[in-house]
């Protein structure tokens, strides 16, 4: 890049064996959207405190090489970057670092309540993706889970995980949200596309593997297959990751 759009480029190949693909999903690996975050986060050196806005356009299948591209910060601290795969765009988003604050969720979190299906009945996820443990509360308008990052994931290391995995936790909710919904009608696991993020807030920079959370999904709107939702990690009042993500319901087969 030059001039005005000064920054680097990154090659980045994602190996058909690659543990990003692992629970996610069986029989149809795709990676996750959060990775992609990942790898700006990387990219940048330090870890994100925000994410204005987020854009997933198309699923990374194993063994694609995709081209990075990481603009250097504005003035106010933002950076923008996007994913490639040839000549289209796979992602792109707007992020910062530089936290402002808060803490990791500490306090003993809810149980998931009686009653509702297990989230495997819910999820298309297997483990090491999968991060909802039970549900505590639901209505037709929010959720309310239980997550845990497991040690093995492959984003975790030394018992820490990047915070954005809260956001993938919340996803998850959201999908398991939408399952609820559908209900006897149309039982099961749909798989289901994170498609985009606006005004994420990370207020720690790691969470803490094989510790429960709380994590909270709302739905805000949207034309199926599409649904906004907003979303916070963490005990009300304490949360340490909150904003609004967007997600796509796949057609059966798709």
């Amino acid at each position: 890049m030059s001039g005005a759009e000064r920054g680097h480029l990154f090659r980045v190949e994602i190996p058909g064996g690659s543990p990003l693909f692992a629970g996610h999903f069986p029989g149809q690996p795709i990676l996750p959207g959060i990775a992609q975050l990942a790898m700006a986060e990387r990219a940048l050196g330090a870890p994100l405190a925000a994410v204005r806005a987020l854009k997933l356009r198309r699923p990374v299948a194993p063994g694609e090489v995709l081209e990075l591209g990481l603009k250097d910060p504005e003035e106010d601290g933002w950076s923008r970057f996007e994913l490639r795969r040839g000549g289209e765009a796979v992602s792109g988003g707007t992020v910062r670092t530089g936290l402002s604050g808060g803490q990791a969720p500490t306090a003993e979190p809810p149980r998931p309540a009686a009653g509702f299906p297990p989230v495997e009945d819910l999820l298309p996820h297997a483990p090491p993706a999968r991060l909802l443990l039970g549900i505590v509360e639901a209505s037709p308008e929010g959720i309310t889970a239980l997550a845990e990052i497991p040690s093995g994931h492959p984003l975790a290391g030394d018992g820490l995980a990047p915070a954005l995995l809260g956001i993938e936790a919340a996803a998850q909710a959201a999908a398991a949200l939408e399952a609820l919904g559908r209900g006897q009608e149309a039982p099961g696991p749909r798989i289901g596309y994170l498609v985009g993020v606006r005004e994420a807030r990370l207020g720690t920079v790691a969470l803490p593997t094989g510790q429960p959370f709380r994590v909270a999904a709302r739905l805000q709107g949207g034309a199926f297959p599409l649904s906004i939702y907003e979303i916070a990690v963490g005990e009300p009042g304490r949360e340490v990751v909150t904003g609004t993500i967007s997600t796509y319901l796949a057609a059966r087969g798709e």
